[in-house]
């Protein structure tokens, strides 16, 4: 449920406290959103700034509740991939992978899924998880001003994307895993494609290592921003590359070893510095 503050009212009660408010000297009261419905995670946020430093939020959330759970009443099990690819656009494979190993986990047919197609699922969701990455670190750099990592991120995302799109049909919100398998085989020529991103990509890669990594502007808006140490994530209950970034490898992939992954060699990317660039660099 979403809850909406009245801005006045707001305004108002932070006069009341020392220091507060449109007459307070120490913070600054910011306004953000509600965002387009065209960006990503669309909320309200309210904020009490000091500095650097968030020392007070309100939030409202759900202005992109598109009611996929009631959706899913009236539809079979697989027509309700097609409302699952779209709770996070960015990642859509993952959502329709988690969606169609929980229904095959219920129906008991786990070990009738082909291996081929249990490939194909790590395959695509590899190429998900690099596509959302750029996504990532490129709308990033375009909040702190460094626009040139956007434009980069996004043409280096579209490569992936025409995969995607050969493979599945859509370059986005494919519908493209089904309980049970998949909704059909490769394509021929996408291996070869696959395989000519992979030879590409590191050079890719050292465009943003040259524009990020060590630039002083990027380094101080990032470094010792947003501290998250590894006692809190573990309190907040906080997963991914921010729990990453507080020092601990703890990868799903690892710890609980799903569609095959048991048998993929690949190292657990961690930092320990905690804050924002830490977040960068494990997703990097």
């Amino acid at each position: 449920m979403r809850h909406v503050y009245d801005w006045d009212e707001v305004l108002r009660e932070a006069d009341r406290r020392p220091g507060v408010g449109p007459h307070g000297e120490d913070r600054l009261i910011v306004n953000m959103g509600p965002q387009h419905p065209s960006t990503h995670g669309v909320l309200r946020l309210i904020l009490e700034i000091e500095g650097e430093s968030v020392v007070e939020a309100r939030c409202g959330i759900g202005y992109l509740h598109t009611g996929i759970e009631k959706n899913t009443e009236y539809r079979n099990w697989t027509q309700a991939v097609t409302f699952l690819t779209r709770a996070d656009y960015l990642m859509p494979l993952f959502n329709e992978v988690v969606y169609c190993r929980a229904v095959e986990a219920l129906l008991g047919v786990e070990d009738q899924v082909p291996a081929r197609a249990n490939v194909i699922r790590v395959l695509l969701m590899e190429l998900n998880r690099i596509a959302s990455h750029l996504v990532a670190i490129g709308t990033g750099g375009m909040e702190l001003g460094a626009l040139t990592v956007m434009t980069d991120g996004f043409r280096d995302r579209e490569p992936i994307l025409d995969i995607l799109e050969s493979i599945t049909g859509n370059r986005m919100n494919h519908a493209y895993v089904r309980p049970g398998g998949l909704a059909q085989d490769l394509p021929d020529g996408v291996v070869s494609a696959i395989r000519d991103l992979i030879r590409e990509f590191p050079k890719r890669l050292r465009e943003y290592e040259a524009l990020l990594n060590g630039n002083p502007v990027f380094m101080g808006r990032t470094k010792s921003v947003g501290y998250l140490d590894l006692a809190s994530c573990v309190a907040l209950g906080i997963t991914g590359p921010v729990l990453r970034a507080a020092g601990l490898p703890h990868d799903l992939r690892k710890a609980e070893a799903y569609l095959g992954y048991d048998t993929y060699e690949f190292d657990v990317p961690t930092e320990t510095g905690c804050d924002a660039y830490s977040r960068y660099m494990v997703r990097f």
